[in-house]
């Protein structure tokens, strides 16, 4: 009872440490922005992608193999012993990947269209050689259920790369810096970060590197499964970066073809990287409550209880896809001061209005992945990313001539509706039986419709009222948002859109009950 507990306490802390960089790394990028401006926020967006894949292999998708290739080993001494041939094999990674990122960061630079990246990209390259001691440490951390040292080198990592890019963009705002010399020292925040995050798995490294391998060790079959279910999971954690990065290479490129200068380019590009943080702050919100169930999920799957496991995962994926909408509807609405109140214009709303879009299909993805490797059916993810990259990458190029921006946004949530259509094809017919009634999905349309009118209404008149200022926008939006949520929860509880038990998975969800079981 007292070791379930223990995992029960280290699966909060560790959620609480994900939800805290999450929100840390979608926000500092407001301050940002408004520091260094559109360019040089473009800047820093175009060489981000190869951060973001980096820690997200090292901090996030790794760490949960590794952490499962641990906790099947029998002994202390042979956790230890596996963790010493992973160390190894990952420093191979790490040096190789910083070694092509280093080396051939002039050709990378002209491939983004932009000649003045290359010493931004060389900054970031050193973060690859933390790889190995911090995706071992925290998966061996993490098999050994010890959350503690996992979830501190997360935040901290966080809190030092975000500290370093606000003081790096402050100065650079007083100081004048070039944008592409703000944007190198802000990039050496990764590096920085990733030995701050290091420490804390100094001392289990060199314990384990002192573990000698045992014959039964030596039997894992470690590699083949690193190189497919380890990036894998990997992949599917970094998806999202992934296609920022496909965008690195062909939106600047596209934007010219379409007509606008190498400096208007620069400019449209960096707006269009807005959309970034608000689509992380909508995922936050879409996937946060859902994974809660996953653990579950995870035992029913084990005890083969079948019906169980189904009820589980419609409840997950019904759930997410409500509270995705309903997040992805409420920013389309308030977009325009959205815009304004955190980035100073409105300029080109209607595009990052279509890439929250993406926010319903991601969360569908992640929670569909998260579904997938809780009953060992990760492999089935292998067809939706590559579809998904694939389809990206040829829509970009293609789109992008014809409509500029928009084509850039519709191509990332055509990319991802793909990825969740293949996945969904792919699974077993028994768990997509009754998943989402007709009736769920008329009333879930109808209520985004109605609380959409009454969001827009209220803003417009608002506006109208007292003006459209940046501070005035503040009230706006607290009163739209305030409205949205009203109207939705009133719907959903009018209409019974979600069961009992979905209901109390919401903050204040007994009083969502109490109103439902209400005569």
């Amino acid at each position: 009872m007292k070791n379930k507990q223990s995992v029960l306490q280290g699966a909060v802390l560790l959620s609480l440490a994900a939800l805290i960089a999450k929100v840390l790394s979608a926000v500092y990028r407001v301050p940002l922005e408004n520091f260094v401006g559109n360019t040089g926020f473009y800047v820093y967006q175009q060489v981000y992608p190869i951060y973001g894949i980096g820690m997200t292999f090292a901090l996030n998708g790794l760490p949960v193999f590794i952490s499962k290739i641990v906790a099947e080993q029998p002994t202390i001494a042979e956790q230890q012993a596996v963790a010493r041939r992973l160390f190894k094999g990952l420093t191979i990674l790490g040096v190789g990947l910083f070694a092509l990122v280093y080396l051939t960061s002039g050709i990378m630079a002209n491939g983004m269209g932009d000649g003045q990246l290359a010493p931004i990209l060389r900054s970031v390259s050193w973060m690859f050689l933390c790889l190995p001691i911090l995706s071992v440490g925290r998966g061996l951390a993490q098999g050994q259920m010890n959350m503690v040292p996992t979830a501190l080198s997360q935040v901290s990592e966080q809190v030092v790369r975000v500290v370093i890019i606000i003081v790096v963009a402050y100065l650079a705002m007083r100081q004048h810096w070039n944008v592409y010399f703000m944007g190198m020292w802000a990039m050496a925040s990764a590096p920085i970060a990733g030995i701050v995050a290091s420490l804390f798995f100094v001392k289990t490294t060199h314990t384990y590197l002192q573990q000698p391998s045992t014959p039964a060790v030596q039997k894992v079959r470690l590699w083949p499964r690193l190189w497919t279910e380890g990036m894998l999971i990997s992949a599917v954690a970094a998806l999202l970066i992934m296609l920022q990065l496909i965008d690195s290479f062909t939106v600047k490129h596209g934007l010219t073809q379409f007509g606008m200068s190498s400096l208007a380019a620069k400019n449209a590009k960096g707006i269009y990287d807005r959309a970034q943080p608000l689509v992380q702050l909508g995922l936050v919100v879409a996937t946060g409550f859902g994974t809660s169930l996953l653990p579950n999920l995870r035992q029913a799957f084990l005890q083969a209880k079948i019906a169980q496991m189904q009820a589980m995962i419609q409840t997950l994926l019904r759930l997410s896809l409500w509270l995705a909408s309903a997040a992805t509807v409420g920013l389309i609405a308030l977009m325009p001061q959205i815009n304004q109140l955190l980035f100073g214009s409105r300029d080109y709303s209607q595009v990052l209005s279509v890439y929250m879009v993406s926010v319903i299909a991601m969360s569908f993805v992640m929670m569909l992945a998260s579904v997938l490797q809780s009953i060992d059916r990760y492999q089935v993810l292998v067809a939706g990313i590559v579809v998904a990259l694939l389809s990206k990458a040829l829509l970009n190029v293609w789109w992008l001539r014809s409509f500029g921006l928009m084509g850039a946004s519709w191509a990332t949530v055509v990319a991802l509706v793909l990825m969740v259509i293949v996945i969904w094809l792919q699974l077993q017919p028994s768990l997509r039986q009754n998943l989402f009634g007709k009736k769920f999905i008329g009333q879930l349309t109808a209520s985004l419709l109605i609380m959409a009118i009454f969001v827009i209404l209220i803003a417009h008149g608002l506006e109208y009222l007292y003006g459209t200022g940046r501070g005035l926008t503040v009230i706006t939006i607290i009163v739209g948002m305030l409205v949205g949520v009203a109207s939705m929860l009133i719907l959903t509880v009018k209409w019974h859109m979600l069961a009992e038990n979905e209901l109390l998975m919401l903050p204040k969800g007994e009083r969502l009950v109490a109103l439902l079981t209400r005569k």
